[in-house]
């Protein structure tokens, strides 16, 4: 009788380790398939949250609108009081600060819209019959607290030291922690940036001051200011004659992470920009970053650059101008104020950034939307053109343009 022959127990020990190995393999594919199958169901539930805060912010504006029968100013405020930053806000408030109540946030308004009491006790509520100070409700109290208690300037008859209504100047923002708490649904889920420590709050939307260059972000009454905001200057929807649908009111901006990336940052002092916008693409190498040499534009305390501090209305830092396309880098030109040049809108996720139009709907613009001529000169404040001409720089000049007639 024949019985089945047994293999020697290296050849058993060899089968076992062979099918371990498979496993591993298959384990191995398996996790290299589903890593970026998750990656990519994040990302896009990230955009869905950036897209909604978008729309939130287009409700708030359109509720303002219903409310004082115009829009903010993109850059405006109380002031200017010469010689001290903590007395007014220097008219420099952005867009998004006065639309906060109308985003369900009445607590954190009601701290930057009456004088804001500093130090470890605040006074339990506001009253219009004593004037008292207030911090808001709880949880702003014990955030504010968390962030600063640094003494206000000014000084009550009972010796309570206050801000005024309406806090000091956005870079302050170290003594004044409403500026650092900032709102959440201004930032994108998308952009990892962190606040740095005493600095403002951050943003990842920012209003459109159109297709100029020269004089773009400045208090003065400009044709290459065509957009929906400006500063010093209060648009309302009728102004857009080309149309709410047609018309971009904000777009996404990146912030600063550290790095040269030209997404997030602003290259200074580009000579040539209101002649050739194309100037400013030339800062960058193929990698995406600012060349050795060109310096960069940061805020007061060099902690942020693009979308650095949500309250600050300086275009740089809310500021977009419909010139180069989404994803390009910014540049300023030389002048003092720093408030003209080419800020570019630019977004976390990959091809393209998400805009809110003037009638709130929200798209997302792709890094390939024409752009037109980028070598044609800006619009100049001193043309003799009327404000209704064609923009230079094509389909994303046109969007923001107001009264393009494009």
């Amino acid at each position: 009788m024949t019985g089945h022959r047994r293999l020697p127990p290296c050849s058993r020990s060899g089968r076992t380790l062979l099918a371990v190995v498979v496993c591993v393999i298959c384990l191995l594919i398996v996790l290299a398939l589903f890593f970026p199958a998750l990656e990519a169901t994040r990302e896009t539930a990230r955009r869905m949250s950036c897209s909604n805060n978008f729309k939130q912010i287009g409700l708030g504006f359109h509720n303002y609108h219903a409310a004082y029968s115009q829009l903010p100013p993109g850059c405006g405020g109380t002031g200017p009081t010469p010689g001290d930053d903590d007395l007014s806000n220097q008219q420099r408030l952005s867009a998004l600060v006065p639309i906060v109540p109308f985003l369900e946030a009445s607590p954190m308004w009601q701290s930057i819209s009456n004088p804001y009491e500093t130090g470890d006790e605040p006074t339990p509520e506001f009253s219009e019959h004593d004037q008292k100070f207030i911090k808001g409700d709880a949880y702003y109290r014990d955030r504010f607290d968390e962030l600063s208690t640094a003494p206000g300037p000014l000084t009550s008859e009972d010796g309570t030291r206050y801000f005024p209504a309406m806090g000091p100047a956005p870079w302050r923002a170290s003594v004044y922690p409403p500026w650092q708490e900032g709102m959440r649904t201004y930032r994108c889920p998308s952009d990892p940036s962190e606040r740095p420590t005493k600095h403002a709050g951050l943003t990842n939307y920012a209003c459109s001051y159109g297709d100029g260059v020269d004089t773009i972000g400045e208090r003065v009454e400009s044709i290459s200011q065509r957009g929906v905001f400006a500063n010093g200057r209060a648009r309302c929807f009728d102004d857009i004659t080309d149309g709410m649908a047609n018309t971009l009111m904000m777009a996404e901006v990146a912030t600063f992470q550290g790095t040269r990336s030209a997404t997030g940052s602003i290259a200074a002092n580009i000579a040539g920009l209101q002649e050739d916008p194309w100037q400013c693409l030339a800062t960058v190498d193929q990698q995406g970053n600012y060349r050795s040499g060109i310096t960069l534009r940061m805020t007061p305390d060099g902690k942020a650059s693009r979308g650095g501090n949500w309250a600050d209305g300086a275009i740089c830092w809310t500021g977009i101008t419909t010139v180069l396309p989404p994803n390009s880098p910014s540049c300023d030109t030389s002048i003092d104020s720093r408030l003209e040049g080419v800020f570019s809108a630019a977004s976390r996720h990959a091809g393209g950034c998400h805009v809110l139009m003037a009638d709130g709907a929200v798209k997302f613009i792709t890094d390939s939307v024409d752009t037109g001529d980028l070598t044609q000169p800006s619009v100049y404040p001193d043309s003799l053109s009327p404000a209704a001409i064609d923009s230079p720089y094509g389909v994303w000049g046109a969007l923001g343009s107001i009264q393009g007639k494009e």
